[in-house]
């Protein structure tokens, strides 16, 4: 008898996304615990020892709810946030604190035997961008022509390679606050090699491509196996090169993928060992798809807002079964 029937929601107490996932999961009859890694080890109690199978027993347990180790059948992590440690340590013993709660109840979750949307360890591995565009191409999906440099000469010589406009792009998802102004993200721009400084090119790693025409843009949320397409339009020059730029400007519309990219998106996923992903793509005016990047903690709530994709209880089906076929 399979007595994995918990799905673990690992996220912080008042995020809407996870919030919509645990309502989905709640409609299709899911049995969920909800627990923050935050809550350790000040409200959340961890009780584990092994077992001759080869496993963990014991209880995950907070005031509110208990988790049993041996029921886990998958976990939805969605940005769970930092551990918080008793007033009063010294600095030298907040560090160790965190790193050994890290260490312990971290290595505890990792050994669980359970479907993860998605393994953080995973996820972090596949946030590299030169890793993602050459596994797409791998995968049979179109990506752009790309530079990866810091010599500023290389440039010219790409733009004049690709016979066009050029982008450069950063190469994470970092927000960052300067001089305490309001957290700025930078976005994709398009660059002229000639107003480039060959010293602040040179002080770290930048990702130049080609500037690809658009006839739209597409965001395809994939969950387990299941690509759910939405198409992005921009009214503004901003949003038509980074629709990340103006939000305001946007239209949205729930779409079909051409089978080949269903094809590539979920080979790219499975190469990671990932059961989710959020990838961006460029639709060109002859109909070509090519894959910008993926993102395997992309959101997406206000897409299903927007269009009625059904993301949340797609989430919630991959859940309750435990397996990305």
């Amino acid at each position: 008898m399979n007595t994995k029937d918990t799905i673990l929601v690992l996220t912080s107490a008042d995020d809407p996304t996870a919030d919509a996932v645990a309502a989905a999961l709640a409609h299709a009859g899911g049995k969920v615990v909800r627990l923050d890694t935050g809550d350790f080890p000040m409200e959340l109690r961890l009780s584990a020892t092994t077992t001759a199978e080869g496993g963990w027993a014991g209880m995950l347990s907070t005031a509110a709810d208990t988790l049993d180790l041996e029921r886990v059948r998958s976990v939805f992590y969605w940005r769970p946030t930092s551990f918080r440690l008793p007033a009063g340590m010294s600095p030298a013993d907040e560090v160790f604190a965190a790193v050994e709660a890290r260490h312990g109840l971290g290595g505890l979750l990792a050994s669980l035997d359970a479907l993860w949307v998605n393994d953080p360890v995973k996820s972090a591995a596949a946030e590299y961008k030169p890793l993602q565009l050459t596994l797409a191409a791998r995968c049979g999906l179109a990506v752009p022509c790309t530079l990866l440099s810091n010599v500023a000469a290389d440039v010219a010589a790409f733009a004049k390679r690709v016979g066009g406009q050029v982008v450069c792009k950063p190469l994470s998802s970092l927000v960052f606050t300067e001089d305490g102004h309001q957290a700025t993200k930078p976005y994709t721009t398009i660059i002229d090699p000639a107003d480039i400084s060959a010293e602040a090119f040179a002080a770290t790693a930048h990702l130049v491509q080609e500037y690809l025409p658009k006839a739209f843009e597409a965001r395809v949320t994939v969950v387990g196996v299941l690509p759910i397409a939405v198409a992005i339009r921009s009214r503004s020059q901003a949003g038509r090169v980074d629709w990340r730029a103006d939000y305001d400007s946007l239209t949205y519309e729930h779409i079909d993928v051409p089978e080949s990219v269903a094809t590539g998106v979920r080979r790219f996923l499975e190469r990671l060992g990932l059961s989710y992903g959020a990838f961006d793509f460029v639709i060109t005016p002859e109909g070509r798809w090519v894959m910008l990047e993926c993102n395997p903690a992309g959101q997406w709530l206000w897409l299903e807002h927007e269009t009625g994709a059904p993301i949340a209880a797609a989430l919630a089906d991959l859940l309750v079964k435990g397996t990305r076929a």
